[in-house]
């Protein structure tokens, strides 16, 4: 299975279907941008504290995995030499949506997350990246990739989901129930039978990956960074929310030595 390209399908369709994260940021996100008020979620409902941001400005800035015209524009919006990288023409096409409406320079590539070679060693000084780490195998490769193409003490603002939002039957869940049914780390290749993950992916659902704490936090530490910087965030979904409180975590890590 290709997984990668159902992503990018399932993103396209997300995109095309009123996804919150393919809302174009507003009119008056990009004036407090402007203004000097950013604000970047890269989780569901919380965003960062403006001091994440504000070495970033006037610097260039990776939007990794961020298209949507979300965090792109806004970065722009504050001064940042922005670019956007991510593996749905779709959500890319927000971005531009959003650069044109605002006058902004947006630079938008089609590509994978994993491999940031089409980008020169220390070429940004900031990587910003909602959460989409469950959408890819090895999270520690993004973590290397990004020490490569960060400049010392460049930063990495990022989200992922908390491990544990994967251990439940989400059949069930959609109806409000919860029951443990998965063990973790959790794989829509491993954890669900071929015929399962095949009709996921015909009804445009991402295909998933929940990770480990030590693949998450010891791969950031192992690639160079050292994390300056955590809040943790709901889902906006009660009955997850009522179970759970951190269903999502993000994060600030600073480069702190090459690889």
């Amino acid at each position: 299975m290709d997984y990668k390209r159902a992503n990018s399908k399932a993103w396209d369709w997300e995109a095309e279907n009123g996804s919150a994260w393919a809302r174009i940021a507003g009119e008056d996100d990009i004036s407090k941008a402007r203004e000097g008020k950013p604000g970047i979620r890269v989780t569901i409902n919380k965003s960062v504290p403006l001091s994440w941001v504000v070495p970033l400005k006037g610097k260039k800035v990776l939007a990794l995995a961020a298209g949507g015209g979300q965090q792109g524009p806004i970065l722009a919006a504050y001064g940042c030499e922005t670019t956007v990288l991510d593996i749905s023409e779709k959500m890319l096409e927000r971005d531009r949506m959003a650069s044109e409406r605002y006058n902004l320079g947006i630079r938008t590539i089609l590509g994978d997350m994993e491999d940031l070679s089409g980008f020169g060693d220390k070429a940004f000084s900031g990587i910003v990246n909602p959460v989409s780490l469950n959408f890819i195998r090895d999270a520690k490769k993004v973590f290397k990739e990004a020490n490569r193409v960060l400049s010392i003490g460049g930063r990495i603002i990022f989200g992922v989901a908390n491990p544990a939002m994967y251990l439940f039957d989400d059949r069930l869940l959609a109806k409000g129930k919860m029951k443990v049914k998965y063990t973790l780390p959790f794989s829509d290749e491993t954890s669900l039978s071929r015929k399962e993950t095949e009709k996921r992916i015909s009804k445009n659902d991402t295909v998933e990956f929940s990770h480990t704490l030590d693949s998450l936090m010891g791969g950031l530490t192992d690639s160079g960074f050292a994390i300056r910087g955590f809040f943790s965030d709901t889902s906006s979904f009660e009955p997850i929310d009522s179970f759970l409180q951190d269903c999502y975590l993000a994060i600030l890590a600073i480069k702190v030595s090459d690889l």
